[in-house]
């Protein structure tokens, strides 16, 4: 005689079989909300901690921005020789006093640059109170004309400054036709003073030959037009080989004085062909 299952209760199972399994589903749950629990608490200390090293941070750094030690009381600026340290002073002698962590270097370094006689420098801060500075100062490589005022200039084409008495001490020569179309931005020619320069390197090693200068054109392109000491007979040096065509004309001069020429000019710019073209 077969038994038909109770309603609710699958067949094959018993009562205690169910109760058993609802017993465990009922015991699982407590620990998983244990360990969630657990790993929120945990993650909450690490944010508490981090939030503390944070604050101490901020402290810190306000405690350090602040404190009178950093205070700058020493400009070490080195590399000048043109510029005099009241010069230097005068530039940037105003961050004196202002935190070091705080002072724009940036600005600091334009302020050096404000004198035209700086051509670069590089800035750092020195802990604890000290900015150092390297300056490159502009190497003047000529006096230029420009209409009756004459300028220092170096071989980017930049006036330094006007020429005066204060810089007696340079043995420039006075140079003619550096001047830049009236369109141009600025007043010196560039490639002009590029070529004053190379002339004037060339020489670097004939301080004798440096010393006859009296003028030098660079008027007309690519060729450098000299005169030497009260010799009134213009040089055309060409934009190269400059030492070797004045030494040219040098050993030429006894030889034209003994014949009582009276040279206008003599052209130098044809390799072994000298042109001469005497004064009407």
């Amino acid at each position: 005689m077969s038994v038909a299952p109770r309603r609710g209760l699958p067949q094959g199972g018993t009562a205690a079989s169910v109760a058993d399994r609802r017993f465990r589903r009922a015991d699982i749950k407590p620990a998983r909300r244990r360990r969630v629990l657990q790993r929120v608490w945990q993650i909450g200390r690490v944010v508490v901690v981090l939030a503390g090293l944070v604050g101490i941070g901020v402290m810190t750094t306000s405690q350090v921005v602040g404190a009178g030690v950093l205070a700058v009381d020493t400009l070490d600026v080195r590399g000048y020789h043109r510029l005099t340290a009241g010069e230097v002073e005068a530039l940037v002698g105003h961050v004196r006093g202002e935190n070091l962590l705080l002072v724009d270097l940036d600005r600091f370094r334009a302020d050096l640059l404000d004198s035209r006689w700086v051509a670069d420098v590089t800035v750092r801060r020195v802990f604890p109170s000290t900015i150092a500075a390297r300056v490159v100062e502009r190497h003047p490589i000529a006096v230029a004309r420009l209409g009756a005022q004459l300028y220092l200039v170096d071989d980017a084409g930049v006036i330094i400054d006007e020429f005066g008495p204060q810089y007696r001490d340079l043995d420039l020569p006075i140079v003619d036709g550096m001047a830049a179309p009236a369109s141009a931005d600025r007043p010196i020619d560039p490639g002009r003073a590029q070529l004053v320069a190379r002339f004037m390197e060339s020489l670097a090693g004939r301080p004798d030959v440096m010393r006859a200068l009296s003028q030098v054109n660079v008027a007309t392109a690519g060729n450098v037009i000299v005169l030497l000491g009260d010799d009134p007979t213009f040089l055309h040096l060409g934009d190269e080989r400059f030492l070797e065509r004045l030494q040219t004309y040098l050993e030429l001069t006894p030889a034209l004085v003994d014949r009582g020429r009276t040279v206008d000019y003599v052209d130098l710019r044809f390799g072994n062909r000298v042109f001469l073209k005497d004064r009407q």
